[in-house]
């Protein structure tokens, strides 16, 4: 009987992370359906997830949100950074110094 009752009551525990599919604007599937999900990231930068993204949602002593989606292979090396939009607007902060912004690179000292 004991075993039953902690297989059953795992069973009822939602997961600490859930994989979530984005479906409109703060809103996503997953384990259970999210709807006015906050999407956490550092500050100063803000986002919305497009459609159909990954999204990683976890329950936090608020309510449930979203902490960030899963992104596509950019071809990025260890310490480089990109900012990028749906829309394919890019700024690219290369380990050499070179920032590239929609392909127009700007070298590390202005030459």
């Amino acid at each position: 009987m004991w075993i039953s009752r902690q297989m059953i009551d795992a069973k009822a525990q939602k997961p600490s992370a859930d994989v979530a599919r984005v479906t409109g604007n703060c809103k996503a599937n997953g384990v259970n359906e999210y709807r006015g999900l906050p999407f956490a990231g550092p500050w100063g930068i803000a986002y919305l997830p497009p459609n159909a993204a990954q999204a990683v949602v976890v329950s936090t002593n608020a309510g449930d949100a979203c902490i960030g989606a899963f992104a596509q292979e950019k071809g990025l090396e260890p310490g480089e950074l990109m900012l990028f939009s749906a829309g394919g607007a890019e700024i690219y902060l290369k380990n050499n110094g070179d920032i590239e912004i929609n392909g127009q690179i700007f070298t590390k000292g202005g030459a």
